[in-house]
């Protein structure tokens, strides 16, 4: 269990809170849509509709992400944001394509969307056309991915973050604060197995400690890259789910946990974690949980 010395930001969007100390603030699950083929938009709804439901009972707030991977894809996806996700639950986009980074962004703007917009995200293959975009269309809040092809430790997720590795030609942090964006989300940036994946978890209460800034990953990558695990089929979905845990149990604030599906099981997981981190640090550190903290809730 961990409480940090350093002062904790906690971050609003849309009436979600995320960041502070371990035991505070519930965990923010972030869920993936239409990470392959055409965006299925019925299927869609009827599972967000499931899963916000859910969360409401438990008491962690899930984050809709949506990928967006073609150029014919963009209006049909940010029609179904505009229409089918509550204006009370904020969302983030994941792009790769710096073309369509762009043009999502100014139809953000066009349909005064940025204010619910996590950008997910920025890192050290950041260019100048896509960091204009995102000073001419700011999204409220941001995601820094801590990723250094040059040190995987956590001193060169560190690196990147202060000074760029000579990389890029500033630190990220300071690339978002040009940008003018100052609700920044820190991503340990989780690497296959045998890549020293297990850095991205240690690196979780370091960042907490030197920025105070929300910070979490995707372990479900690590999972899901295991060649090892092949051998226990039966045994994959078990070990994607359940290792969300390790985020919280680390200090962390928010877990990116895959395709939506998973949320049904991993939201049971985490809240039953936060409950038991919360019970400790509100007896050892005072820490009391929020009003829709999981210890707040009937259960």
């Amino acid at each position: 269990m961990f409480s940090f010395t350093k002062k904790q930001e906690i971050f609003d969007i849309n009436g979600v809170k995320i960041g502070g100390q371990p035991g505070e603030i519930p965990t923010v699950l972030f869920a993936g849509l239409f990470s392959k083929g055409k965006p299925d938009l019925i299927t869609s709804q009827k599972k967000l509709q499931k899963i916000f439901e859910l969360s409401e009972q438990l008491g962690n707030p899930v984050i809709p992400d949506f990928f967006i991977k073609k150029e014919e894809y963009i209006e049909i996806v940010i029609n179904f944001i505009e229409k089918s996700i509550p204006k009370n639950i904020p969302f983030s986009i994941d792009i790769i394509d710096p073309v369509i980074k762009t043009k999502v962004l100014e139809l953000l703007k066009v349909k005064k969307l940025l204010s619910r917009t996590i950008y997910n995200s920025i890192h050290v293959g950041i260019t100048e056309e896509e960091f204009n975009s995102l000073k001419n269309n700011k999204p409220n809040m941001i995601i820094i991915v801590a990723f250094n092809p040059k040190d995987k430790n956590p001193d060169g997720k560190l690196e990147v973050l202060e000074n760029g590795a000579n990389l890029t030609n500033d630190g990220l942090l300071n690339i978002a604060k040009k940008i003018g964006i100052k609700k920044i989300l820190l991503d340990t940036a989780a690497l296959a197995p045998g890549d020293n994946s297990g850095a991205a978890i240690a690196s979780i209460p370091i960042f907490k400690e030197e920025y105070g800034l929300p910070t979490g990953c995707s372990i479900h990558n690590v999972v899901e890259k295991s060649k090892w695990l092949d051998n226990y089929k039966n045994s994959r979905k078990i070990v994607d789910f359940s290792s969300n845990i390790n985020i919280s149990a680390f200090g962390g604030d928010f877990t990116i946990i895959g395709p939506l599906e998973n949320a049904e099981f991993v939201l049971p997981i985490i809240a039953w974690e936060d409950i038991l981190i919360s019970e400790y640090s509100e007896k050892y550190f005072g820490i009391k949980p929020y009003k829709t903290h999981p210890r707040r809730k009937k259960l």
